[in-house]
């Protein structure tokens, strides 16, 4: 007799990561490869944490921390609302995760019950989708529009019905590094409080701005969720620390539940994580390079006839339409592999019901890189039939 499975793990496939696998193996094969599909920067931790951290693993044993994080990294980050934003917390509010994909896991637990409703920007991250279908929650998408940056407009959400109970907001927006402006980031606040809507904000790419600064959701409301990761700005992805930021009332309810689902965040990533806060030269020098890329690719692409893009303005994606080359994103970019050896992760990943003529450019690389998979590209699509 068949032994029983859970229903919870029947949830779409993230396309990017085995899309990575794919890569990696071959890369190792003896490929040449140009990676425009990884989410992470090519760099590295600053070195002054890395030699901090090596200092700590000298002088300290790295046992468990406090189930929420180190009282001092936790301390350090609510300096850094009040020196970046202006906004002032408790350093109580702050509990550190295992990466950002601990604080959603943690958030969904402790706000939703099962069949709850939570909605979201369609295209957007499909971890969020994924997550909340694997707790027996409800995802919506909201198909947002180009002409509004692909952010949700309160015009959206009030046609959601009934009203959601939850709405998750990427502010720089991963796939499609568009941002909300001050007005309606205020507006949205204002609309989930006034609605009993939990927000939850993932302000993951805060620190990577192209034109203005972006602004954290705390500075309208103290009753949304701030998500945030030493992925991004930080250089630190495989060091699996993120963080998020509770009103009162939930946090007591996040650490019950951090205890028991991980018990407390790596030791060694909250000491390296709490000296690369410091390291802002340096880490302001990599979004220069992000953004060198960002006007490489814009004045490449339209070369390999791709000419219609999102308004990038954070994070490190170029989301692209390619309608005028292919309505099959992920033919298109097993060709773009197979033929150019360049990795473009499809637009399926992120738009069940659009992404078939979208793709996502990473221009996290190296600089030298980028110009080589534009190269590739270019050449690629004028010898193929379109």
């Amino acid at each position: 007799m068949p032994h029983k499975l859970s229903h919870r793990s029947d949830i779409p496939v993230f396309r990017v990561l085995d899309i990575l696998k794919t890569v990696s193996e071959r890369v190792a094969a003896g490929e040449d490869i140009v990676h425009f599909e990884y989410g992470q920067p090519a760099t590295g931790a600053p070195q002054p944490a890395l030699d901090y951290g090596a200092e700590m693993m000298r002088r300290d044993s790295l046992g468990y921390t406090v189930a929420t994080g180190m009282p001092a990294l936790k301390e350090r980050i609510a300096k850094w609302y009040q020196d970046q934003y202006g906004v002032t917390i408790s350093p109580d509010r702050v509990v550190m995760t295992v990466g950002a994909s601990g604080a959603f896991i943690l958030n969904f637990l402790a706000l939703f019950d099962a069949g709850d409703r939570v909605a979201m920007a369609a295209p957007g991250y499909p971890a969020y989708r994924n997550i909340l279908m694997a707790m027996n929650l409800t995802p919506v998408e909201i198909e947002t529009t180009e002409e509004n940056e692909y952010q949700p407009t309160i015009e959206e959400l009030d046609a959601l019905s009934p009203t959601p109970d939850g709405l998750i907001i990427g502010n720089p927006s991963n796939p499609t590094g568009t941002m909300l402006s001050p007005q309606r980031l205020k507006a949205i606040c204002d609309w989930c409080d006034t609605k009993g809507v939990r927000l939850i904000m993932d302000e993951l790419y805060h620190g990577i701005t192209f034109e203005e600064l972006a602004e954290t959701a705390l500075t309208y409301t103290d009753s949304a969720i701030i998500v945030n990761s030493f992925s991004k700005y930080f250089s630190m992805t495989g060091w699996r620390l993120g963080w998020t930021i509770l009103p009162e009332d939930v946090q007591p309810r996040i650490k019950r539940l951090a205890e028991s689902l991980f018990v407390s965040p790596p030791a060694l990533s909250q000491h390296v994580a709490l000296k690369a806060m410091d390291c802002t030269d340096i880490l302001d020098s990599y979004v220069a390079h992000y953004r060198a890329n960002l006007d490489l690719l814009q004045q490449a692409l339209p070369e390999a006839g791709i000419t219609r893009f999102a308004k990038t303005k954070g994070a490190f994606y170029l989301y692209a339409d390619i309608s005028k080359i292919s309505n099959d994103s992920i033919g298109w970019c097993a060709a773009a592999l197979d033929e150019a050896k360049v990795a473009i992760t499809p637009g399926l990943d992120f738009d069940l019901t659009r992404g078939h003529h979208m793709v996502r450019f990473s221009f996290a690389g190296a600089h030298e890189d980028i110009e080589k998979g534009c190269q590739r590209l270019i050449d690629w699509c004028n010898i193929t039939p379109q």
